[in-house]
């Protein structure tokens, strides 16, 4: 098993990728600010070509800035610089739409390094209280909304004798709220990637020996109303890239479309049409989760679909 230097009581960096934040960065800045820690903090920013003043704000607030063109961004890279440009032995990583939802956040965050096989450390999200109940519904029944404490590791396992799902819930690791032991990021740097930089390091720390931690304890404010089609786009490349990874095929062939659907519309529209919400509201969540029954599984279908196609 893979083991690292005990975490020194000094300094932990927190690194934000930033476009067009400024609705969320004051809300993420006062809460990064209003932080109860033993440790020091320096918090760095890369902002990736924003038209909105995010940058003049985050400078104001004292923030070290860095600024590429939007054409030079990439999840995986962008990351690896950032946390190149900074000091601290523990690189929190945040979205700039990720609020810590109280004051013992880097705290809480960094306790799991206590262990010298813990490479990595990732978060709750817990949703906003304007998300959609479906959306809510899944974050909160999800790897990164439950509230347990979990370690993952192989220990004497190999990944590649795991089933597809096993493999992936080993592996998890999520950017919106995470750490990373500097000593093995130097190692193991996030690979340049345009979706799932966070999934495929975790995958590689956990096939290196290492252990992932979850901790419900470090908390953020996280979730989106997003469109249909975003939803749609989102899922098909997040499912060509768990494809591709662990072989992972939740709908495999186009008569599981179907079934998916059916399975969706069953469970998802009785439960929207119980919640209380007013008359406008219930027909907009309804509407949207009829939609999102249908496009979801066709999305995760057509995921796979590209991960084969690209084999």
């Amino acid at each position: 098993m893979a083991t690292e230097a005990p975490l020194p009581p000094s300094t932990i960096s927190v690194l934000i990728p930033v476009k067009d934040g400024a609705d969320t960065l004051p809300q993420l800045l006062d809460a990064l600010a209003s932080q109860e820690t033993k440790f020091d903090v320096e918090t760095f920013a890369i902002d990736s070509g924003s038209g909105d003043g995010s940058v003049e704000l985050m400078k104001e607030r004292g923030l070290r800035v860095e600024s590429i063109p939007s054409s030079a961004f990439d999840h995986g890279g962008t990351r690896n610089r950032a946390i190149a440009e900074t000091s601290g032995e523990i690189a929190v990583l945040l979205t700039q739409d990720a609020i810590p939802s109280g004051p013992r956040f880097i705290d809480a965050i960094a306790a799991p390094f206590s262990d010298p096989n813990v490479a990595g450390v990732y978060g709750r999200q817990i949703p906003r209280s304007d998300c959609d109940v479906i959306t809510q519904r899944h974050l909160e029944g999800s790897l990164t909304g439950r509230s347990e404490h979990a370690y993952s590791s192989l220990g004497d396992k190999q990944l590649i004798d795991l089933p597809p799902d096993e493999r992936h819930a080993l592996c998890v690791f999520d950017n919106v709220c995470s750490a990373v032991r500097r000593s093995t990021w130097e190692k193991l740097p996030f690979p340049r990637t345009e979706f799932g930089e966070d999934i495929a390091w975790g995958k590689s720390a956990i096939e290196a020996g290492h252990t992932i931690a979850y901790t419900p304890d470090a908390s953020v404010i996280h979730s989106h109303r997003r469109s249909i089609l975003y939803e749609y786009s989102r899922t098909r490349i997040c499912h060509q890239k768990l494809n591709e990874l662990f072989g992972l095929a939740t709908v495999p062939r186009p008569r599981d479309v179907a079934r998916a659907a059916a399975y969706n519309w069953r469970n998802d529209v009785p439960y929207v049409s119980r919640q209380p919400l007013d008359g406008i509201e219930k027909l907009r969540q309804l509407g949207r989760t009829v939609g999102l029954s249908v496009l979801s599984p066709i999305a995760q279908y057509q995921g796979i679909r590209d991960a084969r196609r690209r084999r």
